[in-house]
């Protein structure tokens, strides 16, 4: 193939009168460096001449039909693969794979990579490609630090794989030369700047959160150039999405968007797409997971990898001045402070069921962020709720169909919106299972893991906080008997006495299944012990959470005299110790009676 190629160089050489070849570009060593890369300009059309050293599996089965230290080389204005080394133009030559051709180029600029994210080593029982990640050093003796190598493969193989890795990472290089007679090339430092950036952030490595607010001060298209990756089971692993801060919408999201294969592995994606941007404020957002990064690309990087994350690009100069960015910030939070809490239960752990109230002394527009797990099921795992401390009646539920992916692992899921609230008394409840919570992540976790839970706030800049009391304990009117918080196995027995014939609102919540109740209660009347009222399946309803859990809200007329009022449980599923999802108001486990007024 070699002498073939140096024919033909012969024959441009003789029939253009080039008397001899500059070398323009060199890429070479990577023992220290997984990726380098280098940019040319020509004045004109011209051919140059690409020599280049890389690795390949001796059967094509990996990304770029199995190269794993390759270059390539892409227009620098349109960001578009122009030349690659593959199984085709290469020979193999020993344990490498070289590749020495002539290529035509347009006038233009170009950028020359040249990737090595692995290495191929063979044992008595196999060959294996494995990824090299040089964040690590090598301790005095000679021993092997890098994360991300399994231990396994090192016993299995020692030294010899790591001597035998870097002899050849020395030798890999692609090296570019244009003939003596051209003149004017010149180099640029690369990735070449897109024209009119708004914002950029770029080069991400592993776990990054990326938080981005900005204006437009008028309707303006702005172009989102936006690199990422998607796991093996097609969902994303490293993306962006952008919300609208007077919505709380999510106007762009690079699920969503019409993404195309960025190049290199096939879990590599770009979205490179004009989106009309109203007037307003708004937040950007990207996120990485744990692995694949511009800091140690896993499998092949993309072929535009200096430019890895999220560009903001105006379409039309004249547009610059209308866009400003403004200080980053977290949800609804203003000068680095939270704003407008009317309540917040965060950070949620393990096996946790927490509430809180609040009052709204008048009529308001709240807005709710929460952040949960869904199951595997379409329920969700962890999640909130808000009841009405009056009627009991739940207003708000996290609705798993209404959610968002809050980045991090699929299940991860978020809510954000804007409800109108009465004015009333109000409790908020977050419940988790016993996975998957803050600090305790049996998978990536959220973008804002911090949030993870359930906050409210105050719905627009105008809210005044003096319209809430926070914290408050709900003030139960009118009642008369009540046994609340019912643990396992308990028996227990209020007495009360009426002074005179009363309508009575009965409230119980209770387990049952297959028609029997195993959590109710009763009333009996203390002189004849006669039960004159009795909590049985056929009258209850579904109270929320797990099937079983059953509750009634009734009214009965009971007599002047005395009474007492029972509840029972059995030894499993009850107040605090759930083996199934608790109901829509867990601390209510139990019965009360009110007066019904």
């Amino acid at each position: 193939m070699r002498s073939s190629i140096v024919l033909l160089l012969i024959i441009i050489t003789l029939s253009f009168g080039f008397g001899g070849e500059r070398l323009v570009l060199q890429l070479k060593d990577f023992t220290k460096a997984e990726v380098k890369s280098g940019g040319f300009s020509l004045p004109s059309e011209a051919a140059i001449h690409i020599y280049a050293i890389g690795g390949g599996e001796k059967k094509s089965s990996f990304s770029n039909r199995g190269m794993y230290a390759y270059g390539w080389i892409i227009n620098a204005d349109t960001r578009e693969v122009v030349w690659m080394m593959d199984r085709d133009n290469t020979s193999r030559q020993k344990q490498f794979r070289e590749c020495d051709e002539i290529i035509n180029l347009n006038k233009g600029g170009y950028e020359v990579y040249f990737s090595a994210h692995g290495y191929v080593g063979s044992s008595i029982f196999s060959n294996f490609i494995i990824n090299i990640d040089r964040r690590r050093d090598i301790d005095s003796d000679k021993k092997i630090q890098r994360r991300g190598f399994l231990n396994w493969i090192e016993e299995l193989f020692g030294e010899d794989y790591y001597v035998d890795w870097k002899q050849q990472a020395k030798k890999w290089e692609i090296s570019v030369y244009v003939d003596d007679s051209i003149q004017d090339v010149e180099t640029f430092n690369t990735p070449k700047e897109f024209t009119h950036v708004l914002f950029k952030s770029i080069q991400l490595g592993e776990n990054e959160r990326i938080r981005q607010r900005f204006s437009t001060s008028k309707p303006m298209p702005i172009r989102i150039y936006a690199l990422g990756e998607k796991d093996y089971s097609d969902e994303f692993a490293d993306y962006g999405w952008i919300i609208d801060l007077k919505t709380h919408k999510r106007i762009w999201d690079m699920e969503k968007c019409r993404t195309k294969p960025a190049g290199g592995d096939a879990k590599n994606k770009k979205c490179d797409a004009v989106f009309p941007f109203p007037e307003g404020d708004f937040m950007l957002y990207y996120h990485t997971d744990n692995s694949h990064s511009f800091l140690d690309w896993n499998t092949a990087p993309p072929t535009d990898p200096f430019n890895y994350g999220i560009t903001l690009i105006a379409t039309d100069e004249k547009n610059i001045g209308s866009f400003s960015l403004t200080s980053a910030a977290k949800p609804a939070r203003a000068d680095g402070e939270e704003q407008n809490v009317i309540v917040q239960l965060v950070k949620v752990g393990d096996d946790e069921t927490r509430n809180t109230s609040f009052t709204l002394k008048e009529d308001a527009s709240v807005r709710i962020y929460a952040i949960g797990e869904k199951g595997y099921s379409r329920k969700m795992a962890d999640y909130g709720w808000i009841i009405n401390a009056k009627t009991r009646e739940k207003i708000w539920n996290f609705d798993p169909d209404k959610s968002e992916h809050a980045g991090g692992a699929k299940k991860n899921r978020l809510i954000d919106e804007f409800i109108s609230l009465p004015k009333g008394t109000y409790t908020v409840f977050y419940q988790t299972d016993d996975s998957h919570s803050y600090d305790d992540w049996n998978a990536d976790p959220p973008f804002d893991l911090e949030h993870y839970g359930i906050t409210i706030y105050g719905g627009n800049e105008n809210f005044s906080m003096n319209i809430v009391e926070r914290n408050v304990k709900p003030q139960e009117t009118g009642v008369v008997a009540q046994i609340v918080r019912v643990g396992d196995s308990e028996d227990r027995t209020q007495a009360f006495h009426l002074d005179h014939t009363t309508r009575i609102r009965i409230y119980a919540i209770g387990e049952g299944l297959n028609r029997e109740m195993y959590d109710y209660g009763w009333i009996e009347n203390v002189k004849t012990n006669e039960v004159v009222w009795e909590m049985t399946f056929s009258m209850t309803f579904h109270a929320g959470g797990g099937r079983k859990n059953r509750s009634v809200s009734t009214t009965i007329l009971l007599y002047k005299g005395d009474y007492t009022l029972h509840y029972v449980s059995d030894d499993s599923h009850s107040f605090k110790n759930w083996n199934t999802d608790p109901p829509d108001d867990p601390t209510m486990w139990g019965i009360t009676l009110y007066i019904d007024k």
